[in-house]
């Protein structure tokens, strides 16, 4: 490029991702721009990113207030870029985007259809049922069975019963609280990292095998090749919906099957693994923005990551 650009990037609910956003700056040096970089999130005050990032409130992500924030937001600091980081903010902004396709700044977000879907856990086993997407049964009097709250996200309000008796007691008060499906038993969790470009093409993906787990949050995993049948499953998800950018496919495996659990429309926790093995998503969105040619990754590493504290610190009175 003949000049150096400034971009400005507005990350939604970034707060812990520093490795990631350090991953954007990085690419931003291999074409040559200058990112400015803003994050969305509850208050103005101090993040781990803060150093990296200015901290932008804003309103719940599922509100109609955050509607006229982003539109406001992007309008205030020329924003170039979107790119959402929480399974709310994916919903919101696609709900965005969707009434925004002719403004120059680019919702880096799958449709607003199929973000609502992933967002909600009972229409997303309608969607995989839809789609030929094999996902965990629910069996009748088949017990134990794993109740995941509609709307929750990581592990949190995870429920194990063994009884139908538990199982009548907990959806008493709200039957369409809990997603149920049987508990899958002596499994191999694996997440792959996607991406998807602008165009909706499939450029390529990374399968990270995850070793430990803290909070539904990766701390250590693997990445390795694809069985060919790992392989038809990735680009059957690809193919089933209008996805965009950075898609973060979970599934079980053991003797008895593969067992796709959830599709986020998002980067998901360790998306930086997938990133070092070679799948540049940050490069591809900043490419993509500038218009150039994003090609599917070479050779991938094999690497294992495992993800440690930071301590970072602000001065306050």
């Amino acid at each position: 490029m003949a000049t150096q650009k400034d971009l400005r990037i507005l990350f939604l609910g970034a707060a812990k991702r520093v490795s990631l956003l350090e991953r954007f700056l990085d690419a931003a040096k291999k074409v040559d721009v200058r990112l400015q970089l803003f994050s969305c999130e509850a208050t103005s005050g101090f993040y781990p990113i803060s150093h990296l990032a200015s901290v932008l409130a804003g309103p719940g992500f599922m509100t109609d207030d955050f509607q006229l924030w982003i539109a406001s937001t992007v309008r205030q600091h020329s924003i170039d870029i979107v790119i959402p980081n929480m399974d709310a903010a994916t919903v919101a902004l696609s709900r965005y985007q969707s009434h925004n396709r002719g403004e120059a700044c680019w919702a880096v977000v799958s449709d607003y259809d199929i973000c609502e879907k992933m967002y909600d856990k009972v229409l997303a086993t309608e969607f995989f049922h839809a789609t030929g997407i094999h996902c965990p049964p629910n069996t009748p009097d088949c017990y134990p069975k794993v109740l995941k709250p509609r709307f929750g996200f990581g592990a949190r309000g995870i429920r194990v019963i063994h009884t139908s008796s538990q199982l009548a007691e907990l959806l008493r008060d709200d039957p369409n609280a809990y997603e149920v499906q049987d508990f899958i038993e002596n499994f191999m969790e694996t997440t792959v990292d996607i991406y998807v470009s602008r165009a909706g093409s499939l450029i390529g993906y990374v399968l990270r095998d995850r070793i430990e787990v803290s909070d539904g949050e990766v701390m250590v995993c693997r990445t390795r090749d694809a069985s060919p049948d790992e392989a038809t499953l990735i680009e059957k998800v690809a193919a089933s919906g209008k996805w965009q950018g950075c898609i973060t496919l979970q599934y079980m495996t053991n003797p008895q099957g593969r067992y796709v659990v959830e599709i986020n429309p998002r980067f998901g926790g360790g998306a930086t693994c997938g990133i070092e093995a070679g799948l540049d998503m940050p490069l591809y969105i900043l490419s993509e923005f500038l218009g150039e040619p994003v090609c599917p990754p070479g050779a991938l590493r094999k690497l294992t990551m495992s993800r440690a504290r930071r301590d970072f610190f602000y001065e306050h009175s």
